[in-house]
C-alpha cells in the first residue's frame, strides 16, 4: 500500500514539474511604402503589440526587434534588410522568426496601411514555413485594430501548433 501511495506520488509530482515545451519567437515589424519623414500613426505599435500578445497567449515565448521603415522592401522570401534581425533571432535562441510588413499608401493625406504580409521562417534553416496577406488598417479606432492584428494573429499561431 506505502508504494502504491509512493508510486501515485511519484507520477503527480513528475507531471507537475515536467517542463512545458513551448516555441520562442521573434518578431519583426516593418513598415513599408512610406515616404521619408511620414508618420505611420500607431499602426505598426498596435499591429507589433496585437501580433505579440496573441502569440503569447497561444503559449509561445515571444520577443520582437524595434519596427523598422524601409521604403521598398526587396522581393527575395528573407529580404537582405532584415538578415540581421533574422540572425538576431537565430543567436538568441528562437525557434521561429516571423516577418510582419505593414503595407501603407496615402489616404487622405495621411499614410494607413491597407496589407500585412506575414511570413513565418524557422531559424535554423531559415525555411519559410507560411506566407499570407491580411488586410489592415480597416478598424474604426486604434482599439479595434488592436483586435483584427490579434485574430489576423490567432490564425498565424495555429500554423505553428503540432511544428
Amino acid at each position: 500500500m506505502f508504494f502504491k501511495r509512493l508510486g501515485m506520488a511519484l507520477i503527480i509530482f513528475g507531471l507537475a514539474v515536467a517542463p512545458l515545451s513551448a516555441s520562442m519567437v521573434s518578431f519583426l515589424v516593418v513598415e513599408a511604402g512610406l515616404l521619408p519623414g511620414s508618420e505611420a500613426a500607431e499602426y505598426s505599435n498596435v499591429w507589433e503589440g496585437g501580433l505579440m500578445g496573441a502569440f503569447f497567449d497561444a503559449g509561445h515565448i515571444v520577443s520582437n526587434s524595434p519596427v523598422m521603415r524601409i521604403e521598398k522592401l526587396s522581393a527575395s522570401t528573407l529580404p537582405a534588410e532584415v538578415k540581421r534581425d533574422y540572425a538576431d533571432a537565430y543567436t538568441g535562441g528562437a525557434d521561429y522568426f516571423i516577418l510582419a510588413v505593414l503595407e501603407f499608401k496615402l489616404q487622405d493625406r495621411r499614410a494607413k496601411p491597407y496589407e500585412i504580409h506575414i511570413r513565418i521562417f524557422t531559424t535554423n534553416t531559415e525555411q519559410l514555413i507560411y506566407e499570407n496577406r491580411f488586410p489592415a488598417g480597416n478598424g474604426i479606432n486604434l482599439q479595434d485594430e488592436y483586435l483584427k492584428a490579434q485574430e489576423t494573429a490567432r490564425t498565424v499561431a495555429a500554423q505553428l501548433e503540432g511544428k
